[in-house]
């Protein structure tokens, strides 16, 4: 089976996404490294199991970090390639930039994916068609543990109607997902936002863009 097919196929085995346990730190995630190489979810638990036991960590509480970690970072991968694919997507040179995974009509853009936040202040409908305010609030509401984040986003939200928990599986509805992307490449709309930085006030003028996976 090619590694493409493979790596997707192994995706979907996986019937509980763990909790993260605890915050991601440095240690851990350099422990589990090994989830960017290993491709079968059997062999990311038998790999999680020796370091975990190696290193006299809690093995389950390790274990649920590297599958959550796999998972996430493949999925983010097969996404990703789907806009790679694309003649008007340029990928990064430095596959380990940190705030760069591509770049349409030669500017540069992070993909983050994640589910409609719970947090939001207003409905799922509101955001769908005010996608402006939805980029605008995810940049006022980032991550406060790493530096602040001002450069282009281009935001996949994923949001299960029937049963909001099960979103995270949508990471692998690859079928939709690539003609979502496909369409969204062929007419991109691009979103003008300005934001200020809450710490040292500077004025930030970055683009965005959001598509949506609604099931």
């Amino acid at each position: 089976m090619p590694g493409s097919n493979l790596i997707r196929h192994e995706l979907n085995k996986l019937e509980v996404l763990p909790a993260w346990g605890r915050a991601q730190g440095d240690q851990w995630d350099r422990l589990s490294n090994f989830i960017y190489r290993v491709q079968t979810l059997a062999g990311v638990q038998r790999q999680a199991q020796a370091v975990a036991k190696a290193a006299r960590l809690p093995v389950e509480a390790f274990e649920a970090y590297a599958i959550r970690r796999w998972y996430n970072y493949h999925t983010h991968d097969q996404i990703l390639q789907m806009f790679l694919a694309h003649p008007d997507v340029q990928p990064e040179a430095n596959q380990k930039h940190h705030s760069v995974d591509f770049y349409l009509r030669s500017l540069p853009f992070d993909l983050k994916i994640s589910r409609f936040p719970k947090a939001y202040p207003e409905t799922l409908k509101y955001a769908w068609q005010h996608r402006h305010h939805l980029a605008l609030w995810q940049y006022e509401n980032q991550s406060r543990q790493g530096r602040y984040h001002a450069g282009n986003r281009l935001f996949l939200i994923l949001h299960y109607r029937a049963q909001p928990e099960l979103s995270w599986q949508l990471r692998r509805d690859f079928d939709a997902l690539e003609r979502l992307i496909q369409e969204f490449l062929t007419a991109p709309t691009l979103l003008g936002l300005t934001l200020t930085n809450p710490k040292t006030q500077e004025i930030h003028q970055p683009w965005a863009a959001v598509i949506f996976h609604i099931k």
